[in-house]
């Protein structure tokens, strides 16, 4: 009898997941914001898109290929100019280490450019322990 009870306490051990969740920890933000840094250096002085490239995941591009991403890049410049400065405007993330571990990060910006604003939307996850970016999103700012 003992061990069957043993068995069963042990089985149920196993069979649960023990995890912690952090929700909007400010060093979860700022290792997102290094990714969203890279890709505003990139598309201000880098000249190898590969390197943009590499800042997403392949989640991202089973629905957006390069070609898209290079043209959504290309016509936020055009109609609304370089950038000038970003500055984050709404963040949050959620982080879950144990056995079921996922960290998840969303980051909305407000981009000044030379002839206009636009806001600019991340959502990230961490994939192999790297972020990287699975949606990215440019809405432009009317003006009033």
């Amino acid at each position: 009898m003992k061990k069957i009870l043993l068995f069963f306490i042990l089985a149920t051990l196993v069979s649960c997941s023990f995890n912690q969740t952090f929700s909007n920890r400010e060093s979860d933000k700022n290792d997102a914001q290094e990714i969203t840094s890279k890709l505003y250096w990139e598309i201000l002085y880098g000249s190898n898109k590969d390197k943009i490239y590499d800042l997403f995941s392949d989640v991202f591009f089973e629905i957006t290929n390069k070609d898209q991403l290079d043209e959504l890049i290309l016509t936020a410049q055009q109609e609304n100019g370089v950038i000038k400065e970003y500055n984050i405007k709404h963040w949050e993330t959620l982080v879950v280490k144990g056995s079921d571990e996922k960290s998840q990060y969303l980051l909305v910006y407000e981009v000044t450019r030379e002839s206009g604003k636009t806001e600019e939307i991340f959502s990230m996850h961490k994939e192999n322990g790297i972020i990287k970016i699975v949606g990215y999103r440019i809405n432009r700012i009317l003006k009033k």
